[in-house]
């Protein structure tokens, strides 16, 4: 998505992989982005929905959890834990949650793990920009489909945030 010309994801990086989200509580009438530097600005930014639908919040988690081993004070089922309360029910958190745990039990190296946690992150993010772009492309062979046959508008209705700003992308 463009605004004012300058294209965004809903989560991204900047330079020294920084972690910058949309703080969608103010949208539509303001535009606000936000840092996450930390284990509890990530966590707030989940649980105070910063920001919202599944697979963005499964990325926030992700990147959560790189941040948290940056600080270099908490054990990982601790971290794992402190993300997981945030939005219990919440599938894509838990899945990216316990994949980066999953890969990291058995590194005691923290800036191994650090490393490994902001790939994670970063393969997360990607795949998750992927899953979104196909069930797009996917759906929209549908909608075609049933508009045809119709000859007439066709009615969508959503049940939660499910536009680009509920994914990371698509």
């Amino acid at each position: 998505m463009k605004i004012k010309g300058k294209p965004y994801q809903s989560i991204w990086e900047e330079q020294d992989a920084e972690v910058f989200i949309i703080d969608q509580r103010f949208l539509p009438h303001k535009f606000v982005t936000e840092q996450l530097m930390n284990l509890e600005q990530a966590c707030n930014a989940i649980q105070e929905m910063h920001v919202r639908g599944a697979p963005l919040i499964g990325v926030t988690a992700a990147y959560g959890f790189y941040l948290a081993l940056l600080e270099e004070r908490f054990e990982l089922e601790e971290i794992a834990n402190s993300l997981k309360i945030t939005r219990p029910t919440a599938v894509d958190l838990q899945w990216a949650v316990d994949q980066i745990l999953h890969q990291l039990r058995d590194i005691d190296n923290k800036k191994e793990q650090q490393e490994i946690a902001l790939l994670q992150a970063r393969k997360f993010k990607e795949a998750s920009i992927e899953s979104c772009y196909s069930i797009g492309t996917h759906g929209l062979t549908l909608i075609e489909a049933i508009a045809a046959k119709k000859k007439g508008p066709i009615n969508i209705l959503t049940h939660c945030n499910a536009g680009w700003l509920a994914t990371v992308d698509y």
